[in-house]
């Protein structure tokens, strides 16, 4: 694929947050042990205080944010106590987990001890731990709501994110099903959602208020903006009739879909190449009334258009399928992570793509 079609490589990435790597070197003692249990007990003193002033959850347990050393196991977190249940890696550093008053307490009492220069249990866990704070407004803001910030507006869209709890089929129900008494309780509209043991998505409609209260719910990851779908291109004027008719790109040419705002399916330099076009979003055609979804489709198809035309000849060697999963303004009103598998399915299914 990738010698034949450069402009479609397609390459597997690596999980992003892998949960820890295989080998793992304990870091050395710290200098001064005494002083290092006491910074955490301060960090974890500010670390309760701000925890103190989060709303809902699914049990009365805080969230905190461990920084810890690069290559740390997050479950041995459950050395210190097995009531702290490690819920996200967010880097190599950062791990986030919930935990009780109990081990709390548990935990103080360790720094405790090392701060008075006594032996404790577990003291290369203590060693990993750079620090520990709560999980703020601020790292609840997404992308586009810090860079862009919030729209002058009473009513909003807004995404929320909850911690996934891969780990935890139970808790992940409870989280979602009281999650969403709150949001009743809130008076915001749920709109849609995506549930799946990775990812739990909320689309949402609120105003500024109730963004406020959301970015302060322990069980939110992230409040962001709904995603918005643009690029910038340049019009090449030519007449279109002056290029040789367009041939069929063969039988046993493979095929690549478009997930995108439709198809022009009758363009004349693509019309040759379409196998299928069809629509995920509900109430709507497949048909493309935006230019978005068909401008992806040409440089699907050939690649560097610029060269095509240079050449003064369009030859497609691939199939092309489209899915539309966005509307004429290239947004949609409900998660298009929903469309999207709908039409991999559907793709997959009928098509072998």
């Amino acid at each position: 694929m990738e010698e034949k079609f450069p402009h479609l490589s397609i390459q597997r990435e690596a999980p992003v947050n892998a949960k820890w790597p295989r080998t793992y070197v304990p870091p050395k003692a710290p200098s001064d042990a005494r002083g290092h249990g006491r910074g955490l007990l301060q960090k974890l003193a500010n670390a309760k205080e701000q925890s103190a002033g989060d709303v809902g959850g699914f049990d009365d347990r805080r969230l905190f944010r461990f920084t810890v050393h690069k290559g740390f196991n997050p479950e041995d977190l459950r050395k210190i106590s097995d009531e702290i249940e490690f819920v996200s890696q967010e880097d190599e550093t950062v791990v986030i987990g919930f935990a009780s008053n109990a081990a709390l307490d548990q935990f103080e009492e360790l720094l405790s001890t090392m701060a008075h220069g006594d032996h404790v249990t577990y003291e290369q866990v203590i060693y990993a731990l750079q620090s520990v704070d709560g999980w703020s407004a601020e790292d609840r803001k997404g992308w586009a709501h810090r860079k862009q910030g919030l729209p002058e507006s009473d009513e909003l869209l807004i995404d929320v994110e909850l911690w996934p709890l891969e780990d935890n089929h139970q808790g992940r129900d409870q989280e979602w099903a009281k999650f969403e008494e709150w949001l009743k309780r809130q008076g915001i509209e749920k709109k849609d959602q995506v549930k799946q043991p990775g990812l739990t998505l909320c689309r949402v409609l609120c105003n500024p208020d109730q963004v406020e209260q959301l970015l302060r719910h322990r069980d939110v990851r992230t409040v962001d903006l709904p995603p918005r779908f643009g690029l910038e291109r340049s019009v090449v004027f030519q007449d279109i009739q002056n290029f040789s008719a367009i041939p069929d790109p063969g039988e046993d040419a493979p095929g690549v879909v478009v997930l995108d705002s439709g198809l022009a399916s009758g363009h004349p330099l693509l019309k040759a190449a379409v196998g299928e076009a069809q629509s995920f979003l509900p109430g709507e055609g497949a048909h493309d009334e935006n230019g978005h979804g068909t401008h992806v489709a040409g440089l699907a198809l050939y690649g560097d258009f610029e060269r095509h035309l240079r050449a003064g000849a369009f030859v497609p060697t691939l199939h092309l399928f489209s899915g539309r999963v966005l509307d004429k303004d290239n947004n949609a009103t409900d998660f298009v992570e929903n469309h999207i598998e709908k039409a991999v399915r559907h793709f997959v299914e009928q098509h072998g793509c």
